[in-house]
């Protein structure tokens, strides 16, 4: 297993706020939303945080505005960097595109589902189970440990994604907690006997 595993949150995009009545939500077939010059300026910000780890490998997740975090951050680093589609956001399907007051409003049984992480296996329409994003990232650990053992990796991804990878993966937090992650922040997985523990949170 590694020995650090750092995620990234990708940096703001217009589509972010945190008004929950214009934020909206992003999908895998409507990839088009990039960073905001809010958003590049905090990944060159966040990369300067980087540069006290010893960096043995970058990931991130093909999508556009993970993609555009990673470049600047490897820029500055001076690493490279190789896209994975395991690290990706849980793939919101006929949710993508609504604000997720549209959803709450409009689609008020499917959002409860939604939210109600007690249930793995429900599917949003046209997209993943909280399973799916599961078993992406036990796929993605079981090629890191083959390919990154006793190494530091830095994941660049989403909050969907870290998020669920801390509470149902780890156990960090409770089943029915809502574990924020901002945008560019940094978390460390620091490797234990015979698991992880979490060293730093959302910093």
């Amino acid at each position: 297993m590694p020995s650090k595993i750092i995620f990234v949150r990708h940096g703001h995009t217009s589509h972010n706020s945190t008004d929950h009545k214009s934020n909206r939500l992003m999908g895998w077939d409507s990839d088009h939303v990039g960073l905001s010059a809010e958003g590049r300026l905090d990944a060159q910000i966040t990369a300067a945080k980087l540069s006290k780890y010893s960096l043995d490998a970058i990931y991130y997740s093909d999508l556009r505005r993970t993609s555009e975090t990673a470049e600047i951050i490897t820029n500055i680093l001076g690493i490279s960097a190789t896209p994975n589609v395991l690290i990706r956001e849980r793939n919101l399907g006929s949710f993508a595109e609504h604000t997720m007051h549209d959803l709450k409003v409009n689609r008020s049984k499917e959002w409860e589902k939604f939210l109600d992480h007690h249930d793995p296996d429900w599917t949003i329409p046209g997209g993943e189970s909280l399973r799916d994003v599961h078993t992406r990232f036990a796929q993605m650990l079981s090629f890191l440990s083959t390919n990154h053992n006793n190494q530091t990796v830095l994941l660049i991804t989403h909050s969907g994604y870290i998020h669920t990878v801390l509470r149902d993966h780890f156990g960090f937090f409770a089943k029915d907690t809502f574990v924020e992650v901002d945008h560019t922040s940094h978390t460390v997985l620091t490797k234990t006997q015979s698991s992880y523990e979490l060293t730093l949170y959302n910093q």
